[in-house]
């Protein structure tokens, strides 16, 4: 019986036609790709006005606050951006099927899952550990590669994904009951791989995280705000912190926020001491 430890290396013999990909597989992949093409495309995608097992990881409970109470205040997400999560839906797909024809016990895509009245859905169970897939850039891929997650989070990928493995703690399927990976796909081009934790230490406090994050969505709006970093090592403007800037709710937790278009990007910029010389959109 196969174990994770070789997870990687079986999948990548996939791709060079030396694993177990037959018609059952491709059937599974062209299914689940129709399937999630429905879901995105066939009406307006609505914002999640609840308290899901994903947004426990959220690092900000302002945000959290928002979406919970203020739903209907999230900024539209346009065509780029919906578009984009297609894309890691598709990768997601390919990532599950590879894994499947890897000849890996590969088990529980999308069960949903119930916590203290907190619901969501996992990814699936390898080889009896919870597994979290994720499509990433080539910078946030080698955080996964080098497993430095817990040095650099922006997004509460590590509260999330030990969330998954504490609700599976009395799952059968679930044999490992404190470890849970990462199974990343870079986007721009075909790198994998796996990225294990030991929750043992987040297990023992996950009650309370939970009790605690039902308490900020019930109560008033935080007053606390991800606070602005600098926009360089030598520029004296103040930027949103990236989790801010991929906020929904931007406009309304930093009025004050100015974007300029860079070449690489937008900008949100707070304290303003010199104007930079791009495109400043007003919105």
């Amino acid at each position: 019986m196969k174990t994770i430890d070789t997870l990687i290396n079986d999948m990548e013999q996939v791709v060079l036609g030396l694993g177990g990909w037959d018609k059952a597989i491709t059937e599974y992949l062209a299914t689940t790709i129709s399937e999630v093409a429905e879901a995105r495309f066939s009406k307006p995608q609505e914002p999640r006005a609840y308290l899901s097992l994903s947004g426990l990881g959220n690092p900000c409970d302002r945000d959290l606050w928002y979406k919970v109470n203020m739903s209907e205040k999230a900024s539209p997400m346009g065509p780029e951006t919906l578009g984009t999560f297609f894309y890691g839906d598709l990768l997601e797909a390919l990532v599950i099927a590879l894994a499947k024809a890897s000849g890996h016990d590969v088990q529980g895509e999308q069960d949903r899952l119930d916590v203290h009245g907190i619901k969501g859905h996992r990814d699936v169970v390898i080889d009896g550990m919870t597994v979290d897939v994720k499509s990433a850039s080539s910078f946030s891929f080698e955080k996964f590669k080098a497993g430095k997650l817990r040095e650099e989070d922006p997004f509460g990928y590590i509260s999330q994904l030990s969330s998954y493995v504490y609700a599976g703690k009395d799952d059968p399927l679930v044999t490992n009951k404190t470890e849970g990976a990462f199974l990343a796909i870079r986007k721009d081009r075909f790198k994998l791989c796996l990225d294990r934790y030991d929750f043992t230490e987040e297990l023992k406090t996950k009650e309370a995280e939970i009790l605690k994050k039902k308490e900020v969505v019930s109560g008033p709006i935080p007053k606390e705000r991800i606070p602005p970093v600098p926009q360089s090592k030598t520029s004296p403007n103040t930027k949103l912190a990236t989790k801010c800037g991929y906020c929904s709710f931007r406009k309304e937790c930093y009025p004050e926020a100015r974007t300029f278009l860079y070449s690489s990007g937008p900008a949100f910029l707070v304290d303003v001491k010199k104007v930079p010389n791009v495109m400043e959109v007003i919105d």
